[in-house]
């Protein structure tokens, strides 16, 4: 059987790095985690932000069939996978299908608006207030996921063993 596929998918500052790279070193053996920021920032010029209109979702949408192809690379190494990218649109349909024929999950962790500007917040700034809100908009509507988990008073490390606890479930 092969390993599972996770895409952690929920607002800016929903915790998705740190809870993935918890996960990955705490609860598999040999695990990628994948970035889908990082996957979109290859496409450098120009860059455009999911945000920004039809261009910003034409690059999401390359950036997610792109992701797939490295969680599909990775995943028939023997490797578990571990994907993070802010799910709207088309993109978890593109994911599915992308990926259709190994196990995958699609994991939305929710925390509060508050926390998520509380969070955001405490990092470099990166994006605006409003642009939290569009992510944070974006998750809410989002129909298209398999569990979800309301982050908002949850350490990195509970997320992590949920995540654990429900792949063993699967």
């Amino acid at each position: 059987m092969l390993p599972l596929i996770t895409i952690l998918t929920g607002p800016s500052a929903a915790g998705k790095n740190t809870i993935a790279y918890t996960y990955a070193r705490e609860f598999t053996q040999q695990c990628a985690v994948i970035d889908g920021d990082q996957v979109r920032w290859m496409y450098t010029h120009p860059h455009t932000a999911p945000w920004a209109g039809e261009e910003g979702l034409r690059q999401h949408q390359i950036g997610a069939r792109h992701g797939a192809m490295l969680a599909r690379s990775f995943n028939s190494l023997g490797l578990e996978v571990i994907l993070l990218d802010v799910l709207w649109a088309d993109l978890p349909a593109i994911y599915r299908s992308e990926l259709k024929d190994l196990p995958l999950r699609i994991v939305r962790l929710l925390p509060t608006l508050e926390e998520a500007l509380r969070r955001h917040h405490q990092r470099p700034p990166t994006i605006s207030d409003d642009e939290v809100r569009w992510t944070y908009n974006h998750a809410v509507a989002l129909t298209d996921f398999d569990l979800t988990l309301d982050t908002t008073d949850m350490p990195a490390e509970l997320v992590a063993k949920w995540l654990s606890d429900t792949a063993k479930n699967r």
